[in-house]
């Protein structure tokens, strides 16, 4: 009887555990369509704090726009799920924090928390890194696999 009732709370947990984020694939056209604000930026600052709860770390970068595409900002906040504080780090999968310094092409929407803070559309989607080719050329990638350079 108690191997049936181990066995019935571990198929619970494997089931709670299971669960995953479904993220429906967007073209370019489509991000741009979606998001209220398309921009080349600098990111500039970052910070990390937690939700009201106290369960979730969020990290908030700051951005400097070079140049907007849609919409426009001088600075934006993004936020995001996951971050380091206070000895605990929270690593979410397909979300890639950036690093001061590092330039972006950012598709955004408005955060769900009423906070001023944007949120990349369509998660890592609508992150577009900005790095240099062998010949120089500036090149952007969102990570994702099947997207290609351009």
């Amino acid at each position: 009887m108690k191997k049936k009732i181990v066995f019935s709370l571990f198929c619970a947990l494997m089931t709670v555990c299971a669960s995953a984020t479904t993220v429906i694939p967007l073209s370019v056209e489509d991000l741009t369509s979606v998001s209220s604000l398309v921009v080349e930026a600098r990111a500039i600052s970052s910070s990390t704090k937690w939700n009201a709860a106290h369960t979730v770390i969020f990290t908030y970068t700051t951005f400097q726009a070079q140049r907007p595409l849609k919409g426009g900002a001088a600075a934006i906040v993004v936020r995001q799920l996951g971050g380091t504080l206070d000895g605990i780090t929270e690593k979410v999968p397909g979300v890639r924090h950036w690093k001061i310094g590092e330039q972006a092409v950012l598709f955004l929407r408005p955060g769900e928390v009423p906070d001023g803070s944007f949120e990349v559309t369509g998660l890592m989607q609508g992150n577009f890194f900005i790095y240099h080719g062998p010949t120089g050329e500036s090149l952007v990638s969102n990570g994702s696999p099947d997207v290609s350079a351009y």
